[in-house]
């Protein structure tokens, strides 16, 4: 075995920590951290920068007890430890209201904190939702020791209902990302009232509107499946927008539509916008869709055989995103429209979208041009005959600034036994469907595509 003749200075081996984080080589780190007691610390940073507590599943439930338990022996003998922790992830398990191994941990995590994420995951698809009061005091005490950490950065809640609104007036005033799916708030009597707890645990009403803490100022929001029992709910909003860039919110019925409308007009420095309709899952593909010079549009229409793209043009063009918008990207979805085959003469394949184009003609600025359709293996066989009217409405005039050109489509299966994968079938629609837009791919300057991708009843 060779053997160094001098000495590395400390920052080359700072140099080789930061680079086993990259390539998330854990054994090399532990192997590394027990070399010395300068290596030790630099590599307990990086061990334990991030703590992840999964749920139990069948099979792996005594796996994580096992791994809580090394995590709490550490916690014990090296205190340290828990303070290198900046970012959680827990996954709550309906088990860990006696388990007070989890409670433990988390009531050790310090203010160091700069990220959490609380979820839940129901092993029953009916019953996607964890009810807060269902979960003894003391974890919901160690949830909030860790969700109201005072340098808290970004936050991310999902699937618990009846939450108390004295959390969400507790956070942090450093926050700035916030993503909210499926979060209900108690309902009270009076919105502008919110349920606080003092020291000693005696519940007291606190007005909205007197309160003198500085609000966060929140410039990413990602806010999904909420009508009137969101945190937003409340007046005045427990957030300031007026920095907000990014929002993602479900958009499908009055409240959600008009709780958007609010959002934009309380932001003056929005970039982008995401609207999702029942399925956000397609936005999550686009997690980070900005780019440092662009805005960003995502209408998300959603299992509706109205023409539910109805009123995009209007709120581009009312909201002055007609000027600053380059990037537009438009889902639709048939999967669950009508239980028949559409009939292209009498369904409107397209929900409205093509008169939603007409409208935006020489009014806009957008470079990037992307439409995703969700469809069924009938619908499609029915959507591939009218491509050919994007023809019609994407032409030079009217988007003069058009440099590239997406069609996207997800074709599900439901019938059994069927291994399209590696076939070729998918690359076949592809050029079937592509063949249909000739006229948006003669377009000079213009960069087009077609992606289609069948999905088996199992994806």
């Amino acid at each position: 075995m060779a053997i160094l003749s001098k000495q590395l200075p400390l920052e080359i081996w700072m140099i080789i920590v930061e680079f086993l984080e990259s390539k998330a080589r854990v054994r090399s780190l532990r192997a590394l951290s027990r070399c010395c007691r300068a290596l030790a610390c630099l590599c307990q940073r990086v061990l334990f920068r991030d703590l992840h507590i999964s749920r139990g599943y069948r099979g792996f439930l005594l796996r994580r007890a096992g791994a809580l338990v090394r995590l709490e022996e550490a916690f014990t003998q090296s205190p340290h430890l828990a303070t290198y922790v900046r970012k959680v992830r827990y996954a709550i398990d309906e088990e860990d209201s006696e388990n007070t191994t989890v409670q433990w941990i988390l009531n050790q995590l310090t203010d160091s904190l700069s990220d959490v994420k609380v979820e839940y995951v129901s092993k029953i698809s009916s019953m996607p939702y964890l009810d807060w009061d269902t979960l003894d005091a003391r974890l919901r005490s160690s949830i909030m020791h860790v969700v109201e950490s005072p340098r808290l950065k970004t936050l991310s809640l999902s699937w618990i209902k009846n939450m108390p609104m004295s959390i969400f007036v507790s956070l942090s005033s450093d926050l700035t990302t916030v993503k909210l799916e499926g979060v209900e708030v108690k309902k009270e009597q009076d919105l502008d009232e919110i349920e606080s707890t003092n020291s000693d645990s005696t519940p007291r009403q606190v007005d909205l509107a007197q309160m003198t803490r500085r609000l966060p100022h929140i410039k990413s929001l990602h806010y999904y499946d909420h009508d009137t029992g969101g945190v937003l709910a409340s007046r005045p909003f427990v957030f300031d927008f007026e920095e907000l860039q990014f929002l993602q919110i479900s958009w499908g019925n009055v409240p959600q539509c008009a709780l958007g409308t609010k959002l934009i007009k309380a932001a003056n420095r929005l970039e982008g916008l995401a609207c999702a309709g029942k399925y956000p899952q397609l936005l999550w593909l686009y997690e980070e869709p900005l780019m440092a010079d662009e805005l960003f549009l995502y209408f998300y229409a959603v299992d509706s055989p109205e023409k539910s793209a109805a009123g995009l043009a209007k709120a581009m063009l009312d909201y002055g995103l007609d000027v600053n918008l380059t990037s537009l990207m438009v889902g639709l979805s048939h999967r669950t429209t009508s239980p028949t085959i559409p009939d292209p003469d009498e369904d409107d394949l397209f929900l409205g979208l093509i008169e939603e184009f007409e409208l935006l003609a020489g009014k806009n600025a957008v470079k990037y041009l992307m439409v995703h359709f969700d469809t069924t293996q009938e619908a499609h066989d029915m959507l591939t005959g009218c491509l050919s009217r994007f023809d019609e409405v994407i032409i030079r005039e009217a988007f003069p600034h058009l440099e590239r050109f997406e069609l996207e489509i997800w074709v599900h299966y439901s019938g059994p036994n069927y291994a399209p994968y590696g076939s070729g079938l998918e690359d076949c629609w592809a050029e079937r469907n592509r063949a249909q837009c000739q006229g948006v791919s003669a377009i000079p300057g213009l960069r087009s595509g077609c992606l289609v991708e069948i999905m088996c009843a199992h994806d």
